[in-house]
């Protein structure tokens, strides 16, 4: 009798030690493809408006840095001023 209440006792602490085991097949998807986005690059404004005169955008941004100039209304437009030193 007391080998089975052993057995029995060594039964129900490895369940309580052991803790819950249980196997899960883990399941690989390969994602949907995305559908392809296309991006629109547009140029920038080159010229902002105001009773008083405008703001004209010299540069390209790659060789030259964008700056921008004041031009008075009703004044012809000047040669663009050199870009500003980095």
């Amino acid at each position: 009798m007391r080998a089975f209440a052993l057995a029995a006792s060594v039964l129900v602490m490895a369940g309580v030690l052991g803790g819950c085991v249980y196997r899960v097949e883990k399941q690989t998807s390969t994602p949907a493809a995305s559908p392809s986005t296309t991006v629109v690059v547009t140029a920038p404004q080159r010229t902002v408006n105001y009773p008083e005169g405008r703001y004209e955008l010299y540069g390209d941004g790659r060789t030259t840095p964008y700056y921008w100039v004041w031009v008075p209304a009703g004044a012809t437009p000047p040669a663009p001023p050199p870009p500003p030193k980095i």
